[in-house]
């Protein structure tokens, strides 16, 4: 199941970045906010977050809060990737030093 919400955040990330190049920059204006509602990309952007959130409750509850929410970082790792691979962005130092620390503490707690 964790493997399912990571692909659903994956999926969550590219799907905002395609409604952002398609809308450009975000306004507190009527006309754009009715754009953004009828947006294909925003319309899965919220079905794969709300899908997500719920299979995320599922995971906490089977797995406990600190364990569960650990493996669930594993999501922003997901969205690291498939924001370079699919969206062309370009990640810092800082933001490889954050995956590799969250892949290697999810290796540890699921040895335990």
């Amino acid at each position: 199941m964790g493997a399912i919400i990571a692909l659903l955040s994956a999926l969550n990330a590219i799907f905002w970045g395609y409604c952002v190049r398609e809308l450009g920059d975000p306004r507190l204006e009527l006309d754009f906010l009715l754009k953004l509602i009828f947006n294909k990309w925003f319309a899965l952007a919220m079905g794969t977050a709300f899908a997500a959130a719920l299979l995320s409750y599922a995971v906490l509850r089977q797995m406990g809060v600190l364990a569960g929410r650990f493996f669930l970082s594993l999501g922003a790792v997901a969205t690291v990737l498939a924001c370079a691979l699919v969206l062309g962005e370009r990640p810092t130092l800082t933001e490889w030093i954050g995956v590799l620390l969250i892949v290697v503490g999810a290796v540890l707690i699921g040895r335990w």
